[in-house]
């Protein structure tokens, strides 16, 4: 009995996920994706904080900030912890990954490392952030990048694997704010 009830539960959750991913995060205005997203798949989403359509997203463990913006086509893997402060920009076809795989075990485990984006940091289009990184305060992540590891506060990296290439001012300042309508950059 006690496995049919976690079967059930575990469909469930996946049920849940799967509205949110098919159905929600393509044809839901803001107001109702966050809310479905915030009480059936228990994601927290700051004040003006916005996540576009056509982000898939995996897992309740993700704590978003205030004023920060996921752009479409980003994944958001919150099946482990991932943190991303306030005034953060992720924009589009980004993939953040809290899971990988152990190539060197027989069994290919699973590793569990969570992620976290500081405020006011930025990750540039098709950014890929492996996990158990912590992208620093102020910090950019160029276009294409793969960082598979730290990046500190305002610091800019980018390339394949991801290398500082320059300095960010510390001036920031700036509150994010970006709810387009419908599927298009039109504010």
């Amino acid at each position: 009995m006690l496995g049919l009830l976690n079967y059930i539960g575990r469909f469930r959750r996946a049920l849940g996920f799967y509205i949110a991913n098919s159905v929600m995060m393509h044809f839901a205005p803001y107001v109702v994706r966050h809310y479905y997203l915030r009480t059936v798949c228990g994601i927290t989403i700051g004040h003006k904080s916005s996540i576009a359509q056509r982000c898939f997203i995996t897992g309740s463990k993700i704590v978003i900030g205030s004023n920060s913006v996921i752009n479409r086509y980003v994944y958001l893997d919150g099946r482990v912890q991932l943190y991303i402060g306030n005034n953060v920009n992720v924009s589009h076809y980004t993939l953040i990954h809290t899971l990988t795989h152990d190539p060197q075990n027989r069994d290919f485990i699973c590793l569990e490392k969570p992620v976290a984006i500081m405020d006011h940091a930025w990750i540039g289009a098709r950014a890929i952030i492996l996990p158990g990184v912590t992208i620093g305060e102020g910090a950019v992540v160029g276009a294409g990048a793969v960082v598979s590891r730290d990046v500190a506060p305002y610091t800019i990296v980018a390339g394949n694997p991801a290398v500082v290439v320059g300095k960010r001012s510390r001036d920031i300042a700036y509150r994010s704010s970006y709810f387009p309508f419908f599927d298009t950059d039109i504010q």
